[in-house]
């Protein structure tokens, strides 16, 4: 027991200089022996200074030790290690250093599981494959900032501060937090510390927990960036899946009519406007006939989407009811008469005061019936859709344009919310 209490004290400095000091302290106490507390006190003060000089020159040493190894002759890179440093990754998050606890088992540190989950969701959805996403801290960025990639190149920024939650709200100036507007949604909220979410949903706030945003930040921009991230590898993928259950659809359209990446370029046409590729089997039965008589990719893509038909203006309608956004015939009518190929599909050739004044038309109409918390689609012809959803896409690139064949295939109830009229109408009214 004695050895074992020696070690055990002269392991700790400071407990060394407590009993010395405590030693020195019963020497003042009248009636008790001064000259052994001294000593006693004395010697163990003396020990702890030289354990305190021996820690620091064994810190020095170490401290030489990781610098040497750090400065000493580095190997030379192999072409694997470069070429895995040189490789671009298709989907990436970047954290701040502060931001690595995401990256765990908790509530509120699910980051892997919960981006798992959203690639099945999106798998659902869109019939898209999400490539895995590498995540990886870096020093880079500012603190509580979170970056997402795609191929190398930043698309979206946003942050999520530790120890809070994002409260969405307008009447939350009773509780103390940093302002903040929301990167999907663009809704005012603040960022509060975790232990005021009673009080903030108490005012009627939605609150959101830190990995949940930047889970519905990602959710958004690879729905805005599905055509990216669709490959010809993913393609080929797909195909292969669709023929173990329908061979003759895929055997007759793939290689005879069309090549892998013709294909490639017609799902991502359809991605691009936010369609659903789950059905292959009914999209490649279309681009089968379409093919035999064109191989455009415009063409294509509107055939794929003829043999979607009722699915595509269905994800729009709400109890049984689309609400649409429709042209005045004659202007409709004269928007066709202004459709020209181009070398990316066909455009509208317009003045730049009537391509305003549409564009400022259906944003205002738009914003009215979205005001009312009525979603909107544009409906116009089949042979003006192309071009005119080339040009929307401009000033409302969520707004989704239908032709009249989708709409009225789909068995629902038409409501029109609004109708855009040629400014020259509008200009002899006047």
């Amino acid at each position: 027991m004695g050895t074992t209490a020696g070690e055990q004290l002269t392991q700790s400095r400071t407990a060394l200089q407590i009993a010395g000091g405590a030693a020195v302290a019963l020497a003042l106490v009248p009636g008790l022996p001064k000259v052994p507390f001294i000593m006693v006190g004395s010697v163990l003060i003396v020990v702890a200074q030289r354990i305190k000089a021996s820690d620091a020159r064994a810190e020095r040493e170490r401290a030489v030790v990781a610098a040497q190894e750090v400065a000493g002759p580095q190997q030379p890179d192999t072409p694997e290690q470069l070429i895995e440093q040189m490789r671009v990754h298709a989907l990436e998050i970047l954290l701040a250093p502060d931001l690595v606890d995401m990256v765990g088992s908790g509530t509120d540190q699910d980051l892997l599981s919960r981006v798992r989950g959203l690639r099945r969701k999106i798998a659902m959805e869109l019939g898209l494959v999400v490539p895995p996403v590498r995540t990886r801290d870096s020093v880079d960025l500012p603190r509580s900032t979170y970056v997402v990639k795609i191929a190398g190149v930043e698309v979206g920024r946003g942050e999520a501060p530790g120890g809070r939650v994002l409260a969405l709200g307008e009447n939350l100036d009773g509780i103390g937090g940093t302002p903040v507007v929301e990167p999907v949604f663009g809704l005012p909220g603040k960022w509060v510390p975790a232990e005021m979410r009673h009080a903030a949903e108490m005012l009627g706030a939605t609150v959101v927990d830190r990995v949940s945003v930047l889970i519905t930040h990602l959710g958004a921009i690879i729905d805005a960036h599905a055509d990216r991230l669709l490959t010809r590898e993913d393609v080929r993928v797909l195909t292969e899946g669709v023929k173990a259950v329908n061979p003759s659809v895929v055997e007759e359209l793939v290689p005879g009519l069309l090549t892998l990446g013709e294909v490639q370029r017609v799902l991502q046409g359809l991605l691009a406007e936010r369609v659903s590729i789950r059905d292959l089997p009914r999209i490649y039965e279309g681009l089968t006939l379409r093919a035999k008589v064109s191989t455009e990719t415009e063409g294509l893509v509107e055939a794929a989407r003829a043999s979607l038909g009722p699915a595509l203006a269905a994800p729009y309608a709400h109890d049984g009811v689309l609400r649409v956004v429709t042209l005045e015939p004659v202007f409709e009518q004269h928007l066709m008469e202004a459709v020209r190929p181009g070398e990316n599909g066909t455009q509208l050739a317009l003045e730049p005061a009537r391509v305003d004044h549409l564009l400022s038309s259906l944003r205002s109409t738009v914003a009215q019936a979205e005001s009312s918390g009525r979603e909107a689609v544009l409906v116009c012809a089949p042979a003006l859709r192309p071009a005119l959803r080339r040009t929307v896409v401009l000033a409302l690139p969520s707004l989704p344009v239908l032709s009249y064949g989708e709409v009225t295939g789909a068995g629902l109830q038409i409501e029109t919310v609004g109708v855009i009229q040629d400014v020259r109408a509008l200009a002899g009214q006047g």
